[in-house]
């Protein structure tokens, strides 16, 4: 056997050695060549977004107040207090609650401000606990200057148009989360308001009945409409005593208007002014960016057509802000137009990027078939329920498969699929669905069957052989009584009505199918319904249960750690075909015990130590036998699995010849197998004819010398008996053992996980480390094996 010389590859350590003397943190370095355009990142819309606060807070007045519009100072304040609560400011700094001061003054008397007064409050205080009274307050004056129209003018004055309505109804929403009542006469004309300042000939909505259909009209009637449909339910007419009718229910009148609206919207976009439908105009542009942001975010749409209209409205937004931070005021000496004012602009600009870049914490699956949203509000107002449970504002949105791609599939880590008739996607879209939940995407999913939807659902049928079909090597099966999605986040068991199945994919639970309508009831769950003392109290034990076990299941999948928009895990897919004959293999082992269980784990280090130019590390999979030929060809072998593993004497013989001549092994128990890890010691005792595999102490050069990287202060997860999870205990280096020979480590492995980790984007089920630990582990320990000093037996 020919000993393994690294002098052999030296372009490779050469660049190695270099880029870690300029680069000494992998986790800041970008490896793959940058494009021409840089595409919007999160970053971008954040460090804008600190640039317009920055610029309030200068511009802000030693009473708490701004500039404003001239007869609307206190509207003014209020407008900009919103933005800056919306970007996370909090509501206890000394200048917020200054404003605050000054926006708990302003009079009763236009609507305006007493709207956003409302807004402003619930946002700086959540749980009512400080502003409840105000709000009660200003909610019963609306309600009394509400126009015999059903809409709202400019206040006592009387008359009413679709802004200031429009105002009027989110302050009206906002005040129904605090479980305020507003009788459902109210709710009703507003309706009737709406629907007479429609466009049936055009689509869309005008400032006033038969006027100009207008972007920032049409885009405020979408989102009152929302508002309207929400608070109009009636959990009486939804269900028949306890029993939920699912299917069927009464005919939504609004639903055709938004469709129509989306599509007035979809073919005038633009976000470079206020689209009219004879071109655009210049003026009231951060004003229809503002209602263009609820109108998305309120029907979950993430495009208008084609056009996916956070990314590129907020990719104009950062390309447009000014040098001071702010934006830009348009109209200038129309004293009583608000976009004439730069903090009223730059207000408008924040809302616009704070709110959208929000986490989408669930995504609605448009698999193909007409029935795929059967309840279309049930994702609404489950994430509203996970809002208040998490105190954290979220997004949702849905998807098509039609159009979506894995990366796509990833802005949300929980893909929601319904619906009772077949699955439409073709073999393309399967393999897309695959790629999303092979890299630690989520799938939950239902059969809407039962409660008036019909028995025998195909969907049960179809949904069952798509998942065989994908993963033939894993089952659907009842989640166990210990499975920690019943305990994620509230306190649950099994339901013999909503059973949870779920299917091993990449080292957890990646998918979880009830047979049963759930999201049915997260649609009856609207503001104050579990309150309500006229339904029916079996009912809302249902619809109680229902919301637990969705919020169960999104907090399993996600750990509660959720990335921002923009920030979504993307899958490389960069060519390797343009590497060298000189570019570096990586290979696994293949062994008895589950060499490939977690498939995408090491492809996902190889891809962080690779470039598009310089280091050359072949990122696709290569599985090596255990041979004498085989081995001798690479001086990097990585072995993990989950079950016990077994060599013949010849493959003992080989290794350790290997190992001898220069070669180095990574190893990983997959989950933390006992199976794996205590068959992995039995078999390296075998090789060396003794118990050498011991702990690598924590002032070993591997963890300290600052060429194979910086030390790491892992963070362990370990698993109780019980299923539950200890606190992580942070380690001044990682717990792996290793085998030394002629003063170098051959041999390195890891009993905790560290390959689910790798793999999946949210918390695995396993006791192990971190992703980013264990992916700054493996960097290690490659860097080591590549750099240290060899002294091969002779």
């Amino acid at each position: 056997m020919n000993r393994i010389n690294l002098a052999d590859k030296p372009v490779i350590i050469l660049v190695l050695a270099i880029l870690l003397a300029a680069c000494p943190l992998l986790s800041n370095v970008s490896w793959a060549q940058a494009p021409a355009k840089e595409p919007l990142t999160a970053a971008a819309v954040r460090k804008a977004i600190k640039r317009g606060v920055d610029n309030l807070k200068k511009s802000q007045k030693a009473d708490g107040s701004w500039a404003g519009v001239s007869g609307y100072e206190g509207g003014s304040t209020a407008m900009i207090t919103l933005a800056l609560l919306n970007t996370g400011e909090n509501p206890r700094s000394v200048q917020i609650e200054k404003a605050l001061k000054l926006i708990l003054a302003i009079p009763r008397s236009k609507t305006y401000e007493v709207s956003l007064r409302v807004m402003v409050l619930s946002a700086a205080d959540p749980t009512g606990k400080r502003f409840r009274a105000t709000i009660q307050g200003d909610i019963d004056w609306l309600l009394k200057v509400q126009a015999d129209s059903g809409g709202w003018g400019y206040g006592d004055a009387g008359g009413s148009d679709g802004s200031n309505s429009q105002f009027a109804l989110l302050a009206l929403s906002e005040a129904s989360k605090y479980d305020i009542v507003i009788p459902k006469k109210h709710w009703q004309e507003a309706k009737d308001y709406w629907f007479d300042l429609y466009s049936e000939r055009n689509g869309g909505f005008g400032y006033q009945a038969g006027g100009t259909v207008l972007g920032s009209m049409t885009c405020a009637g979408v989102a009152s409409l929302i508002i309207v449909r929400e608070n109009l339910f009636d959990i009486n007419a939804a269900a028949n005593g306890a029993q939920a009718i699912c299917c069927g229910g009464p005919n939504d009148a609004i639903q055709p208007l938004l469709d129509k609206s989306f599509e007035w919207l979809a073919n005038h976009f633009t976000v470079k002014g206020n689209p009219t439908g004879k071109g655009s105009q210049s003026r009231q542009r951060f004003y229809y960016l503002y209602a263009l942001e609820r109108a998305g975010r309120f029907s979950g749409r993430r495009f208008l057509g084609p056009h996916d209209w956070y990314r590129v409205g907020a990719a104009n937004l950062v390309k447009t802000q000014r040098a001071s931070g702010a934006w830009a005021a348009g109209n200038r000496g129309r004293a009583n137009f608000g976009e004439s004012n730069e903090t009223i602009t730059t207000a408008f600009s924040l809302l616009f990027l704070a709110k959208g870049l929000r986490p989408v914490v669930l995504g609605k699956y448009d698999h193909g078939v007409a029935d795929w949203d059967l309840h279309p509000r049930g994702i609404h107002y489950l994430t509203r329920s996970i809002e208040k449970d998490w105190n954290e504002k979220y997004n949702w949105q849905a998807v098509r498969a039609k159009d979506a791609t894995a990366n796509d599939l990833f802005e949300s880590p929980v893909l929601f699929m319904s619906g009772h008739d077949a699955i439409g996607l073709d073999a393309k879209q399967k393999e897309t669905l695959k790629e999303y939940i092979e890299n630690g995407g989520f799938l939950f999913a239902e059969a809407c069957q039962g409660d008036g939807c019909g028995d025998n659902a195909p969907i049960d049928k179809a949904f069952r052989a798509l998942m065989a079909e994908l993963f033939p090597d894993s089952n659907l099966q009842p989640l166990a009584a210990d499975h920690p999605i019943w305990k994620a986040q509230y306190k649950l068991g099994p339901s013999k009505t909503w059973p949870l199945l779920g299917l091993q994919a990449c080292c957890r639970t990646s998918v979880v199918y009830c047979p049963a309508n759930l999201s049915c009831y997260w649609a009856l769950n609207r503001p104050g319904v579990l309150q309500d003392k006229n339904a029916n109290p079996r009912l809302l034990q249902k619809i109680d249960y229902c919301k637990q076990a969705g919020t169960n299941v999104v907090a399993y999948a996600t750990g509660r750690q959720l990335d921002t928009k923009l920030d979504t895990q993307v899958i490389d897919k960069r060519a390797t075909s343009v590497l060298t004959d000189r570019a570096l293999v990586l290979p696994k082992l293949s062994h008895n015990g589950g060499a490939d269980d977690a498939p995408n784990a090491w492809g996902k280090i190889l891809k962080e130590l690779s470039s598009g130019e310089g280091l050359e590390v072949k990122t696709e999979k290569k599985l090596i036998p255990a041979d004498e030929k085989s081995l001798a060809d690479h001086p990097f072998i990585f072995v993990h699995g989950r079950n016990k593993v077994t060599f013949s004497p010849e493959q003992r013989t080989a290794i350790r010849k290997y190992l001898e001549s220069g070669g180095f092994i990574f190893a990983d128990s997959i989950c933390a197998s006992e199976a794996f890890a205590d068959s992995f010691r039995a078999e390296m005792t075998q090789i060396f004819g003794s118990d050498i595999l011991g702990p690598i102490p924590p002032n070993h050069e591997i963890w300290t010398d600052e060429k194979y990287g910086a030390p790491i202060k892992a963070s362990l997860r370990t698993k109780n008996p019980d299923g539950s999870f200890s606190p992580p205990k942070t380690l001044d280096a990682p717990l792996l053992d290793g085998i030394t020979f002629d003063g170098r480590l051959v041999v390195v492995f890891s009993q905790y996980d560290l390959s689910c980790a790798m793999e999946n984007k949210s918390v695995s089920d396993c006791s192990g480390y971190t992703r980013k630990d264990a992916t700054l582990i493996a960097r290690k320990i490659v860097l080591y094996s590549l750099l240290s000093d060899s002294k091969p037996k002779q």
